[in-house]
């Protein structure tokens, strides 16, 4: 069995221990935004945005049919909190649907091509792709947390 010298001595594949090597899973290879070059469902993040999207209308259908008796239609509660997320989710999820179909058209009509990665479209459509998965999160996220400080105060 090959032995290991600690300094600058040779290891048995022939390397030495002063010497570097790039590592090929380090790399600082960017690849470019494919967002809005694909269908919306081969994203992570916006999966998490429709993952999120049905937890809120699970969430807001539950209030409305386990609370119906707090929630009646003479104080328009319910008409409330459903103006509310039209609002604050429906709204901003159908324009983000229609945002991302709107640049994919002008990418299939071949008015734009796909960008290089780190080239100024590339950075621009990077920057777009995070505003509007960012913005989605956010606006359903704290939806949510109305949501749930509606009830604790329905319950109380």
């Amino acid at each position: 069995m090959p032995t290991y010298r600690l300094r600058g001595g040779c290891y048995p594949k022939g390397g030495v221990m002063s010497e570097s090597k790039p590592v090929a899973w380090f790399a600082d290879d960017k690849e470019p935004n494919r967002f809005f070059f694909q269908s919306l469902f081969r994203s992570w993040k916006f999966l998490v945005n429709v993952g999120l999207l049905a937890g809120v209308c699970l969430a807001l259908v539950w209030i409305l049919l386990k609370h119906s008796d707090k929630v009646n239609h003479s104080n328009l509660g319910g008409i409330f909190l459903l103006l509310i997320f039209i609002q604050n989710v429906a709204y901003p999820f159908v324009r983000a649907v229609l945002r991302h179909h709107r640049i994919n058209d002008l990418y299939e009509g071949g008015f734009i091509t796909e960008p290089a990665a780190g080239s100024p479209l590339d950075e621009v459509l990077r920057v777009a792709d995070n505003a509007v998965n960012e913005g989605l999160r956010n606006t359903m996220g704290m939806f949510g947390l109305f949501l749930l400080g509606f009830v604790l105060w329905k319950l109380s």
